[in-house]
């Protein structure tokens, strides 16, 4: 099975020549343990290029890099290449047009995420980045009708560029040392707590890139909290893995539900 990822944008930021989306690596590699990736030949896109290099994820930002992702989306999807395409953009940038405009089954992290927390639990908390992150999202969730399980989502302080800098500077294993690197951690763990404990949650979504970074950290810090049942959800490998089951199960997004002029069994009403 070959799968391509398209990033939400390419920068001078996310992306170097020598190690492409370099945040991804250490969230594959932890996917590579679990067998996750058994099976499945994975290609990275570079994503299309903007010029923001701002540290704001907002809705501004999210109308900007939209047209990118969409021009990748149909391009990859008319390859005949690949069997399914993941994005990993937690804002969801061209998620109604992206299924609508692919030819090929396509899973968005968010959506997938979402679907996974409502399938093994009853309410789910979202951790992200940003406070305009977590709008963007709590709307998102509304719009795919998960909203009534979604008790929360919680921003970290601090830009996913200021996160993606201590992650781009210091190796995994002497990452924990730097005190900033630390209250990043303790933020999140904070965060997910407060919505274990206020909000009465059974999952918990880490969302941002930067974030699933520090899956098995965050994981290990609830398990010493006694937090061990509750479950942790990547929003990357979960589109992956809802990628696999829509190829295995010969399924594509429904042309009905995501219609463009040339449907052909148009429904009577809306």
């Amino acid at each position: 099975m070959r799968i391509v990822d398209i990033p939400p944008y390419r920068s001078v930021k996310n992306f170097t020549q020598g190690k492409g989306h370099f945040l991804l690596n250490e969230i594959l590699d932890n996917m590579r343990s679990r067998g996750q990736l058994e099976g499945v030949e994975l290609d990275i896109d570079e994503g299309a290029f903007t010029e923001h290099t701002g540290v704001n994820r907002d809705e501004e930002v999210l109308a900007g890099i939209t047209v990118g992702v969409l021009a990748r989306i149909r391009e990859l999807s008319a390859l005949d290449k690949y069997d399914a395409i993941v994005t990993h953009g937690t804002i969801e940038p061209g998620f109604f047009a992206g299924r609508m405009i692919s030819q090929i089954p396509i899973a968005f992290s968010l959506h997938s995420a979402v679907h996974m927390a409502s399938l093994i639990g009853d309410r789910f908390a979202i951790i992200e980045q940003a406070d305009p992150m977590a709008q963007i999202v709590r709307h998102h969730v509304q719009l795919y009708g998960l909203g009534h399980k979604l008790a929360s989502v919680r921003a970290i302080s601090g830009s996913s560029t200021y996160t993606m800098g201590f992650i781009l500077k210091h190796r995994k294993e002497e990452r924990m040392k730097i005190p900033e690197v630390r209250g990043i951690l303790n933020d999140i763990v904070a965060q997910c707590v407060a919505a274990i404990e206020k909000e009465r949650v059974d999952s918990i979504i880490l969302g941002c890139i930067p974030i699933q970074v520090f899956e098995n950290e965050i994981r290990q810090a609830l398990n010493d909290a006694g937090y061990g049942e509750i479950q942790l959800i990547c929003e990357f490998p979960a589109a992956l893995e809802m990628a696999k089951a829509m190829v295995n199960m010969k399924l594509i997004q429904s042309p009905r539900a995501y219609p463009g002029d040339e449907l052909k069994a148009k429904p009577e009403f809306r």
